[in-house]
């Protein structure tokens, strides 16, 4: 798939409905119609979450030509990875160790990383999924494929607890125009393209519709924070989110301004003769008020050259003449706006986001002076951790049902069938916590001093945080050394026992008295 912009992709062009079958033309018109009604929520929570969003002004204090300063606050972000990067897939396990189908199907696919993107795509947009798909060589190989919400629509069936129908936007062309969606359903999945001819000009939509065998559509949904009234999700950037935000965005341009205002405060001169700063040209320095019809005198109004005004500002202008009235020029200077308030209300909204999210304030560049231990900062990230905890039980689920997916395309058969090793299939998640690789040793050191039958095995390994690559290699050396040490016995025992042929006499055994010793 081409992906034309940053921030969409393709257009929304909904195919000629004359081209699909009638038994999914009802469907398919709804699964657009619910992918245009979201279409502007989930474009709004990409700009927010790309930091694209425009500051909302309230037109009081910034000035209309500071607007345009660059003010971003990339607290959407934040909030999004600080959840995505403790959130890792650690592969598939089952009851009787490991499935080798389905390691390599989760190895050419790249597994792990494809859920880290999955992952932060449903905490941006409250859902995101993965098709799992055969590939199109004829070989048994599975193709994942991850999908935003931008480029992907479901429709949610309560009585089956799961997604009815969905479709993806599969391709588009050079300048961004769809020219193929893929919609899953249980019993089959359709094809709907056109062909690229040239820019701007594309053929006639075709619908090509291929049987299911699998009984469920060959689509993933990952959802966070669901309930009841939204299957589907919310997003990470909730409105409360996106207010703080704003509101952020605004104390960030108005902490600009005002340090403008700090660094060079606002002067005044009180009776100077407007003269010294007139533009030096007569014919054009000089304009006539307007006054009254009995104002015969009309005061003369000066051009005032902003450079020498400027040059006073600046000291350059050491001494200033007398008023025609003989008296001296008072100068003097307005107090600049004390900086702490703004920092005090930047902070505030800090806070504000902090208690929104659960993320640590520390996290966002606030930092206190007051002396923390190590206990209290490490206590400021539980709430967090129990919220990614709460996302992973459901991202296992739905990671299980790729898994099996995944392993009956590599067999060539369905879901149902798999039997025992489908409902084996665990997905592993590292703990969220991220505890170090120290504390884990002594932790797990403790356990198997307690059950010394553990230690040594995958599930010890694994609690020690050992990458599953170092585990493998662990265990495969393992393996190789007892069937090195099986081999060594078994041929010593082969030759003790093998008897003396025909016409050899038996070799004498080995005394076991001790041997005699010679001394002086």
């Amino acid at each position: 798939m081409i992906q034309k912009t940053a921030y969409d992709i393709g257009g929304l062009d909904v195919p000629d409905l004359i081209a699909i079958p009638d038994a999914y033309r009802s469907s398919i018109t709804d699964l657009f119609n619910t992918w245009a009604a979201v279409r502007g929520r989930n474009s709004t929570l990409t700009m927010y979450y790309r930091m694209k969003n425009r500051m909302k002004d309230l037109g009081i204090s910034i000035p209309p030509q500071l607007t345009g300063v660059n003010s971003v606050v990339g607290w959407a972000d934040k909030a999004v990875r600080v959840m995505s990067v403790r959130s890792q897939f650690d592969g598939f396990v089952s009851d009787g160790g490991t499935i080798p189908e389905l390691d390599r199907q989760a190895r050419i696919n790249e597994l792990p990383i494809l859920y880290d993107d999955v992952c932060r795509a449903a905490l941006v947009h409250g859902v995101a999924c993965m098709t799992v798909m055969r590939k199109g060589d004829g070989s048994e190989d599975s193709v994942v494929r991850g999908f935003s919400a931008n480029q992907c629509a479901m429709l949610w069936d309560k009585d089956a607890n799961g997604i009815g129908c969905g479709i993806v936007l599969a391709d588009v062309s050079v300048d961004g125009q769809a020219t193929r969606y893929v919609a899953h359903f249980p019993d089959a999945v359709l094809t709907i393209s056109r062909p690229y001819i040239g820019p701007d000009t594309l053929g006639e939509w075709s619908c090509d519709v291929e049987d299911n065998p699998q009984g469920v559509p060959l689509m993933v949904p990952f959802v966070f924070d669901p309930d009841f009234d939204r299957p589907l999700g919310h997003s990470r950037i909730t409105p409360e989110v996106q207010g703080i935000i704003d509101k952020a965005m605004r104390d960030v341009l108005r902490m600009e301004v005002g340090a403008e205002f700090f660094t060079a405060p606002q002067r005044y001169i009180l009776g100077a003769d407007p003269s010294l700063f007139a533009v030096d040209d007569d014919s054009s320095s000089t304009a006539t008020s307007g006054g009254s019809d009995d104002d015969d005198d009309a005061a003369e109004t000066l051009q005032i050259d902003q450079n020498k005004l400027m040059k006073a500002y600046l000291g350059q202008i050491l001494a200033i003449t007398r008023d025609p009235n003989g008296d001296v020029p008072q100068v003097g200077q307005f107090p600049a706006g004390d900086a702490q308030n703004f920092i005090a209300v930047f902070e505030n909204d800090a806070q504000r986001f902090s208690g929104a999210t659960n993320v640590p304030l520390a996290q966002l560049g606030v930092l206190s002076n007051t002396y923390t231990s190590s206990d209290a900062l490490s206590a400021t990230n539980d709430p967090l951790i129990l919220d990614v905890e709460a996302m992973n039980r459901r991202n296992k689920a739905s990671m299980e049902k790729v898994g099996r997916l995944m392993l009956a395309i590599a067999r060539g058969t369905t879901v149902g069938q798999l039997g025992d090793d489908g409902d084996a299939i665990i997905a592993h998640f590292a703990d969220p916590s991220m505890p170090t690789f120290a504390a884990r040793a002594d932790g797990w050191t403790k356990i198997g001093a307690s059950d010394t039958s553990i230690v040594g095995g995958r599930v010890w390994y694994e609690g020690m945080g050992m990458p599953r690559e170092t585990i493998d290699r662990i265990m495969a050396e393992k393996d190789s050394k007892q069937a090195q040490a099986a081999y060594n016995l078994i041929f010593a025992n082969t030759r003790t026992e093998q008897p003396a042929q025909p016409g050899q006499q038996a070799p004498e055994p080995e005394s076991t008295q001790p041997a005699e010793v010679s001394g002086e």
